[in-house]
This record gives structure tokens, sequence and C-alpha cells, in this order.
């Protein structure tokens, strides 16, 4: 079978398709024939050695597939069934404990990029009945990080505004889980012709943050003056700026790192609104059951930017990594 599988050294250049032996399975676990997967700005992460990940290592941690063979003591799925991997393995409901971080697929454990995966039933979960494979293969990391930001941390309210930074798949994941509850959306971007997409996906507002720099001060104009009630920050470089654009008591939910590790906080500017900052990583299988449910309920389309086929490994990569995509990007094998 074939690996996307990072070796030697990291960066992108050292990802290459491997051959492998097609895995055997225990009697809790599930073989499953991938479909398709779907790329996380995690997933560059740790090509490019932020983690520090051991070596050699398949990458990946969303996956959709068809169950194709199952242990004896399995007894949640079928064989046929369509599934989508669980990043956060151990995670199956209530708060999200120490432990459970040991064991997150393509971190701390072997990536799913690959053309059959075996794992435990609790690792997987069914995909919404009204999406394909290619649409469910975006749903683990961004799909589900949306859900938690918005529905679970966030509380989002019919009415209440929120602030979304960007276009990639966290960001319109959360502009559709929004609009699904009512509320008001103001995104930004640096691409006019991205923030026409979103204002065609139901944004109210949208800011081009590279003409108006200071964009801090047109959310605050677009909320008459109130600033947003939830934000969800994707660069933490302009944390400033998001505090600035925010409501009275409002919330910040960190999501992303995209300008860096660190930033200048003004410590005063949240205590004088008195802000609450959150930060998440992604959600429990409980979670994932929910936002699924919405999905299918709401006949929610997941934005497939582009589809690309394995042997297409590289250009695809490089594609995800200049930021051209809207949405997410999707490869098959």
């Amino acid at each position: 079978m074939k690996s996307i599988v990072l070796k030697d050294n990291y960066d992108l250049e050292n990802v290459s398709i491997e051959e492998k032996p097609i895995p055997k399975i225990w009697e809790n676990e599930i073989l499953v024939k991938v479909r398709s997967v779907s790329f996380n700005q995690l997933d560059l992460m740790i090509a490019k050695g932020a983690l520090k990940t051991n070596l050699p290592h398949i990458l990946g941690s969303d996956a959709v597939g068809i169950v194709e063979k199952i242990g004896s003591a399995v007894s949640l799925f079928q064989i046929g069934d369509i599934v989508s991997t669980h990043f956060i393995q151990d995670w199956q409901s209530g708060d999200l404990q120490p432990l459970y971080l040991k064991n997150r697929l393509g971190v701390t454990a072997q990536g799913v990029f690959s053309e059959y995966i075996a794992l435990p039933e609790n690792s997987l979960i069914k995909i919404p009945a009204n999406l394909n494979t290619e649409e469910a293969s975006t749903l683990p990391i961004a799909g589900l990080t949306a859900w938690e930001a918005i529905v679970n941390t966030g509380k989002l309210k019919p009415e209440q505004t929120v602030l979304l930074q960007g276009t990639g798949g966290v960001s319109i994941f959360a502009l559709q889980f929004a609009k699904m509850l009512g509320a008001k959306v103001i995104i930004t971007s640096g691409s006019n012709e991205k923030l026409q997409m979103a204002k065609r996906l139901g944004a109210d507002e949208v800011i081009n943050y590279l003409e108006i720099p200071d964009w801090q001060n047109k959310v605050l104009e677009l909320t008459n003056g109130n600033g947003a009630n939830l934000a969800l920050e994707m660069s933490w470089a302009d944390i400033g700026k998001t505090t600035d654009a925010m409501k009275l008591g409002g919330k910040i939910v960190v999501v992303g790192l995209l300008g860096g590790a660190n930033a200048h906080l003004s410590v005063f500017g949240i205590m004088q609104k008195n802000l609450s900052i959150v930060g998440i990583q992604v959600g429990s299988k409980s979670s994932f059951e929910a936002m699924n449910k919405a999905i299918e309920t709401n006949h929610i389309k997941p934005v497939v930017d582009k589809k690309f086929d394995i042997h297409a490994l590289s250009e695809a990569l490089y594609y995800f990594e200049k930021g051209k995509h809207f949405g997410k990007v999707v490869v098959n094998f």
C-alpha cells in the first residue's frame, strides 16, 4: 500500500510516497481502505520539524474510507461503513485530560495518510450521510475545531457577532456554523477574491486587512462601536488588534498561531474589556457526533477548494503551503 512518509530530515522536500505492507488488525481494531485525506496546518508544522517528531513518520490526522475488515470484538461498525478518523483518539467525551494528548493521530501516533489504516473502533466515527468521502475528510481537525470554538467554547448566540480571520479550513467551517446559529459574521483576508467568496457563503461583512491595516477599527465601526462578541484567533501576531475589536465581556478562542507562537499582549486591554482568552485543542468524539448530526440536519457542505490525486502529492503540498486555498485541500488515494 502507499503511505505518505516524512523521513531522513524535516521539510516538504523530504515527504514522499512509500510502499508499506497492509496492516494486520487486532480483535478490537478495524481495517479501513482510505479514499480521501485532507491537509491541515498541523501537517506542515510536523513536516517542517516544529514538533521534533521522530522520523520516519507517516503524516496525517484526517482520513475517510470504507471499513474492509473488523476484529472479533468490534461492535460499532460493519464492513462497508464509511468512516472518518478521530484525532485525539482517547478523548471520547467530557473535558480534555492530559493523558489523552499522548495519543493524537499524526502527532504522537503514526499518521493516517495511507491506503489502509488499522485503528481501534473508538478512533473512528461514521461520516454524515449527506457528505462524500472528500467532503467528510475535512472534518476531523478543521471542522471539529470550528465546532468547538463556535458552539461549545464560544457559545455563540443568534444575532451575536463573530470575528473570523482568514479563509482557511477552520475559518470557513466557523462561518458556516455561525450562520447556522443565526449569528453575524465579520471575516478578514488579504484577498478580495476570497472575501467575495466568503460573502457568497453568508459572511455579513468583509475586511481586507492589507487595504485596512487598522482593521480592528473597522470591526468597531461595523458593530456601531460595540465590538465582536466572539473572535477566533488564527494569527496570534495581531492579538492586540483582536482585543481592541472585542465587545465588553467578549471571548477570544485561540485556534491557531500562523503569525508565530509569541506576541505582545496588553493585559490592560484585556482587563479594561473584561475579556476571556481560551485555547482549544479540536474536540471530543461526542462533540464530533453532535457536529455530524448538525451537518446532516442543516445540509451543510464543507468547502473543498481543490482535489489532488495521490500521484500529485508534491503539487498538493506546495499549493497548500502557499495558502492559495479557500476552505480545504483534499488528496484522493
